[in-house]
């Protein structure tokens, strides 16, 4: 009797296990052709009955809030999908991105997502990141058309087992790619009798000696700075290194914030080499003939400013003018005086070099296991890579953020409210204002626009790109390496960081560059090099 009710029991639990799984695939089976009835894979809107998804990106202390912003109210018109947002700000949102990935709760989309190398190859292959690459060719026509159009936006974004599990912003326009300009003081400048531009290192250190003795700004004290600059994050050489450093024949890769470059298909650490010495040795000259910002490890960027609109700097790193010195975004001609410096040669190189920014942004998009509507979801974005989808991105809606002159589309012109700022109205319609999206952005329309600042900006990057040369490719490292590499990473750069700073102040010399050296391999330098050289290797021989 007891083995029948045994039996009976079993049988009874093994039908209610077996009905629950046929319930919940009959279920799966039911949203997906539910789902699939819904959709539309060319036409607009993209689902006919509106669906919502949850999105999570990285909002800049500039912009207003997502959900309010016309860039989504006009894709959701357009589409039909919505959108609920978690938009952590900036300084959270690492810890809390990571949060979502470790405990299940993810969203269904990262739009603005900043999802580094290693999130997308290691959350991929967990199965938390969805491959894209067979919905590109499906249902993404535009996005694909860029892919094949450019193979190297395709070999940046795949992933070492041949997957791309996040999406890129792309962009042609000069004024991005070459960001970083060097200025000088133009009233400054003329109080000296408009010398002669520095074109090498030699003949900077005259100007800025200039700069320290003659009282330029006419103030009666002796409290120029001639040269300072921005402390980027805790790096405070980062924007000497970009523009000064290529005088000796540097270039440091910024791509992969690895501080390694390429030659001849050879990694190799710049800090390693003498090049890196000399540099050094130049800035500490700068500082011990007080012609260098004590105060660049130091002040912050407000204080850094402060100094600009005092009209105590003479010659700084930034992207146009008015960010520095006491000029007004809106005043031409007063921004157009400052005289650009272009690259420099040294003694020891008389190549003139440029260190241009990455024009693939890596990893702002990507669709989750959670999402239900993957197909709409790419549809969704792959309007982003068209030039109605980059003005939308960068811009806002037409005839409200933004208007064509005339019929011909050959000039456009911004549309700002009363009493606000040009960029202070765009942060409220898009997050491409702080936040890198997914967007192919268009030099074509962007030099259309009737600003005729951005036009001399935009004349000024175009002088760089004679001098242009990229570090490094942007690379994926296996888990493996990834894992290995954050460790060495941390005690390399803080090091160096460390020691950058001791050299240029003379607080350590540098006859002791012998001893720095053997503190690197130490510190295992060599394996780190090693590791991103079969990186390298890896993107060289990918098809």
């Amino acid at each position: 009797m007891k083995k029948i009710l045994i039996g009976l029991s079993i049988a009874i639990l093994f039908g209610t296990l077996l009905s629950a799984c046929y319930t919940d695939s009959t279920q799966e089976q039911s949203d997906n052709s539910t789902a699939i009835q819904n959709f539309n894979s060319s036409a607009y809107p993209i689902v006919n009955e509106k669906v919502t998804l949850k999105l999570m990106g990285s909002k800049s202390p500039l912009q207003g809030p997502w959900g309010q912003m016309m860039f989504f109210e006009e894709m959701e018109r357009m589409t039909n999908i919505h959108f609920e947002f978690e938009t952590p700000d900036d300084s959270s949102y690492q810890e809390k991105k990571n949060l979502a990935f470790a405990s299940g709760n993810l969203p269904d989309v990262f739009f603005g997502g900043k999802l580094s190398s290693f999130d997308q190859f290691n959350y991929g292959k967990q199965g938390l990141l969805i491959p894209l690459e067979d919905l590109i060719d499906k249902y993404a026509p535009h996005l694909k058309a860029l892919l094949d159009k450019e193979p190297s936006i395709r070999k940046a974004i795949t992933a070492p087992d041949g997957h791309i599990y996040a999406l890129p912003q792309v962009s042609n326009i000069t004024r991005d790619i070459m960001f970083l300009r060097t200025y000088l003081n133009a009233e400054w400048m003329e109080a000296l009798g408009n010398p002669k531009v520095p074109e090498t290192t030699v003949e900077l250190l005259e100007l800025l000696k200039r700069f320290r003795d003659e009282d330029p700004n006419r103030n009666g004290k002796q409290d120029e700075l001639p040269l300072s600059f921005i402390n980027v994050k805790g790096d405070s050489l980062h924007d000497a290194r970009a523009y000064l450093m290529p005088a000796f024949g540097l270039l440091e890769d910024r791509y992969n914030q690895s501080r390694l470059q390429v030659e001849g298909d050879k990694v190799s650490a710049v800090f390693l080499s003498d090049s890196y010495r000399q540099f050094l040795t130049y800035m500490n000259k700068l500082h011990a003939e007080n012609l260098l910002d004590a105060e660049i490890f130091t002040h912050t960027d407000q204080q850094l400013k402060a100094k600009g609109q005092e009209d105590r700097i003479g010659m700084t790193f930034q992207a146009a003018p008015f960010l520095i010195y006491k000029v007004d975004v809106e005043n031409v001609k007063g921004n157009s005086k400052y005289p650009l410096v272009l690259p420099l040669t040294s003694p020891i190189n008389d190549k003139k070099l440029f260190s241009p920014n990455p024009d693939i942004v890596t990893g702002t998009f990507a669709i989750t296991k959670n999402n239900k509507y993957p197909e709409a979801t790419i549809r969704w974005v792959d309007y982003l890579y068209t030039p109605e989808g980059f003005m939308l991105g960068n811009q806002g809606i037409e005839g409200e953020a933004w208007k064509w002159r005339d019929e011909s589309k050959t000039v456009w012109d911004r549309l700002v409210p009363d009493g606000m700022k040009a960029n202070e109205f765009r942060a409220k319609n898009t997050p491409d204002v702080g936040t890198p999206i997914p967007l192919l952005k268009s030099k074509e329309l962007n030099d259309k626009q009737s600003d005729v600042l951005a036009a001399i900006l935009n004349e000024q990057a175009e002088k760089l790109t004679a001098f242009a040369k990229s570090p490094m490719p942007l690379l994926f490292l296996t888990e493996e390496e990834e894992n290995r590499v954050n460790i060495l990473k941390n005690d390399l750069l803080i090091y160096i960081s460390q020691m950058e700073a001791k050299f240029v102040l003379g607080k350590e010399k540098l006859e002791n560059w012998d001893t720095y050296i053997a503190t690197l391999k130490k510190l295992n330098v060599d394996e780190y090099v090693e590791i991103y050289q079969k990186a390298y290797d890896r993107w060289k021989k990918a098809e």
